[in-house]
């Protein structure tokens, strides 16, 4: 599997995001992530050490940030509604973590990877000794609740698509096989290309401090939209596109963020250019085994989509910046 590289960025101050939480919740999250390592690895590559690779070396901040950044991010969006305010007042977290990954994610990753091969050098059944404990841990603590789930919830669009994949995945084996059965040379061509691509991209974010460039254009353009009809972070046609709009005619959208969607929408063209006859089988297979409210369901959530980008594209295009 490949990972997205990302180049530091010379001169950032972190913050800390682990000022205000406890530091026993911040030793839970490590302790659940130390068993779980425990229980996948303990067999397969007895000489891992969650807290060499992961909480120590090249990965101990980023590790360590990046867990109190969930766990205040957890209380932060703990409400039914979260509000342009909200997201607006949390765009200072994630930049720091953002610049964060820039300066340490290449060097976290090597370290993790270098791990990750001793283990498979160690003992050539790793790979398949690994995913056999990780089934395991699934079938004892997850499969139950998973089918609690799926039977609770017949008939809506989850419950259904639960069903589904408990039916079509009995096990890791039947996970495997679909996905090689996927995997033809040409997605595999086109996956590397797509991979090679987001690492070119994700290298020149970093080299030009996009990361703080993006953060304070969110933090202008939330801390505008929120307020007056526009209370949902959720909706975004009607009023809140009247306060984009209204914005990003002062503000230009900073050029480091367009070459990104510019990207992203060459790729959702290239998709739908060459997989579209895929995309429609799919969406067909998985609809023979939709109930009827199921199915309504997806239309409902289908239509909002649709109208919500429409809203989001129209302020994007009459508003798109001049950039070389």
């Amino acid at each position: 599997m490949r990972a997205i590289i990302f180049l530091a960025i010379v001169g950032v101050v972190f913050g800390n995001q682990c000022k205000g939480v406890d530091k026993g919740d911040i030793k839970a999250a490590h302790s659940a992530a130390r068993l779980g390592a425990l229980v996948i690895f303990g067999n397969s590559c007895p000489g891992f050490d969650f807290d060499s690779v992961a909480l120590s070396g090249a990965c101990r901040s980023l590790v360590k940030q990046a867990t109190c950044y969930g766990i205040k991010a957890a209380s932060h969006y703990d409400s039914d509604v979260v509000s342009y305010g909200q997201l607006a007042s949390d765009v200072s977290n994630m930049e720091e973590i953002g610049n964060l990954a820039c300066s340490d994610a290449p060097k976290c990753f090597r370290q993790v990877k270098s791990a990750i091969q001793a283990c498979s050098d160690a003992n050539e059944s790793f790979l398949d000794q690994t995913i056999a404990a990780a089934e395991a841990v699934y079938k004892r603590d997850f499969e139950s609740q998973a089918k609690d789930f799926a039977s609770g919830n017949q008939g809506s669009l989850l419950g259904d698509i639960a069903t589904m994949a408990m039916n079509k995945f009995s096990s890791a084996d039947d996970i495997r096989t679909f996905i090689e059965e996927q995997l033809t040379e040409g997605r595999k061509s086109d996956a590397s290309a797509a991979a090679k691509q987001a690492g070119i991209l994700a290298q020149g974010w970093c080299d030009s401090g996009c990361t703080s460039t993006t953060a304070r254009f969110l933090e202008g353009i939330f801390g505008h939209m929120n307020g007056g009809g526009c209370n949902d972070a959720s909706v975004f046609c009607g009023e809140c596109q009247s306060r984009a709009a209204s914005y990003f005619a002062r503000n230009q959208l900073p050029c480091c963020v367009e070459k990104v969607v510019r990207k992203g929408i060459e790729a959702y063209d290239y998709v739908i250019a060459n997989y579209s006859d895929d995309l429609e089988a799919y969406g067909a297979a998985v609809g023979s085994g939709l109930s009827a409210s199921a199915l309504a369901e997806a239309k409902a959530i289908k239509d909002r989509v649709v109208e919500e980008f429409g809203c989001v594209s129209a302020v994007y295009s009459e508003n798109r910046p001049e950039c070389a």
